[in-house]
């Protein structure tokens, strides 16, 4: 059926509409408005001056990782190696073990919807990501070329740098990579080699560079590159992160990830809280709001090469997020977002989690939803992530809690 979002403010990002609409036709976004206009056969639905954004991208995640608590008994470490090292050998890793990766998989998801994140990127080989990202509560990007990192010690994933570059350039996907996360000799090489391959293109994506140079960002700024930065968990496993101001001034393209939460963020709040209070730290002036929101939505859409995401328009996929906040500064509003905050997820043209005002537009879609307490407040879901808790507390044999998945039963 058609509906329409009326009466909110409308963030694109690249413009506020205030008292405006967006109409929504099966999986698409038909109309952005300025005024509501009664239309036959569109269901309307007032939401009240609330904030409309698009569904955030998150570009870096291992969903297979969801579990916690993270694992850093050696920190800092000398490169991800260690840590993983670390890792493997730890009882949080044999306990994670006990739970089906595709309910790992689903706590992924629902770790996201639960903070307005529509779409993430999975960095794992795509057979393991298609045994397991089916009938997710959001989308999970599947057109990307990889490499695991840029050293000898990198797992194998993928056919090959030079291959896998080739091919992101042919079908015009990213070709996606751990980069600089270190500091051993090959690690800091990460940029030169890459260049050396021919592996430095507008396709190119590297997460972390924790370590860039100044001729290693002046190269990604001389080919277009793009970066992911993950400050969460740069600063928990290496007690750094990627120098980002340098990055935004040189004009390099910014986006965020949360990486897993076995050594990253708990959620996008956590992770946009600490990216504000490292920048203020670190360049004493504030990160502004706008530019962090554009690392969520524009910015990601552009370094995941998704011409119909991060943005609300004519188009483009009905993947939006509705928030209760002040609508005098929206971006603002947004990177101080929290759970209680969220009050509608509407993913692939369909809400999927919201606030339990919203009932009545689940059961208009006929949705099967579960009402839950998030932080005490009332939301429902599409779907049984009930259910998924239940699954992995059998599976590890105790009550276990999982502070990315804040839920319990109302």
């Amino acid at each position: 059926m058609a509906w329409e979002l009326v009466n909110g403010t409308i963030v694109t990002p690249r413009e506020v509409i205030e008292h405006g609409s967006v109409q929504i036709e099966k999986n698409r976004i038909t109309q952005v408005a300025k005024s509501i206009r009664k239309q036959a056969d569109v269901v309307q639905i007032d939401v009240n001056g609330m904030l409309v954004f698009p569904g955030l991208i998150n570009c870096h995640d291992h969903l297979l990782g969801t579990y916690v608590p993270r694992v850093g008994d050696r920190r800092p470490y000398l490169n991800w190696l260690e840590w993983d090292n670390d890792l493997k050998s730890s009882p949080v890793y044999a306990e994670r073990q006990q739970i089906d990766s595709s309910d790992l998989y689903q706590l992924g998801g629902y770790r996201h919807l639960l903070c307005g994140i529509t779409r993430v990127q999975d960095h794992i080989p795509h057979f393991v990501r298609e045994a397991f990202a089916r009938d997710m509560p959001i989308r999970i990007i599947a057109d990307y070329a990889l490499a695991h990192s840029v050293t000898s010690f990198a797992l194998k994933w993928g056919d090959g740098i030079e291959i896998e570059h080739a091919k992101a350039k042919e079908k015009n996907i990213p070709f996606i990579t751990h980069c600089s996360e270190g500091f051993d000799e090959e690690t800091l090489k990460s940029v030169e080699t890459l260049a050396a391959k021919n592996a430095l293109s507008r396709q190119t994506v590297l997460i972390h560079g924790i370590a860039f140079s100044d001729r290693d960002m002046e190269l990604l700024a001389q080919h277009q590159c793009h970066v992911v930065w993950c400050p969460v968990s740069n600063l928990y496993m290496f007690e750094r992160t990627a120098r980002v101001k340098e990055l935004l001034d040189l004009g390099i393209n910014v986006a965020l990830g949360t990486d897993s939460p076995m050594s990253g963020s708990f959620s996008i709040f956590e992770e946009m809280r600490t990216a504000k209070e490292f920048y203020r730290f670190a360049y004493g002036r504030p990160l502004d709001d706008r530019v962090l929101v554009n690392m969520l939505t524009v910015n990601a859409a552009k370094a995941m090469c998704l011409p119909d995401a991060g943005e609300i328009a004519e188009g483009k996929a009905a993947d939006l997020l509705l928030i209760d906040g002040d609508t005098t500064n929206p971006w603002a509003a947004l990177t101080n977002a929290d759970y209680a905050d969220i009050m509608l997820v509407i993913v692939d043209g369909q809400p999927r989690y919201g606030d339990f005002a919203f009932a009545p537009v689940f059961e208009a879609f006929k949705i099967p939803y579960q009402t839950i307490l998030v932080k005490g407040v009332r939301k429902i879901v599409a779907g049984d992530v009930l259910g998924l808790q239940n699954r992995v507390r059998r599976a590890v044999k105790f009550q276990k809690e999982l502070d990315f998945l804040p839920v319990e039963a109302a």
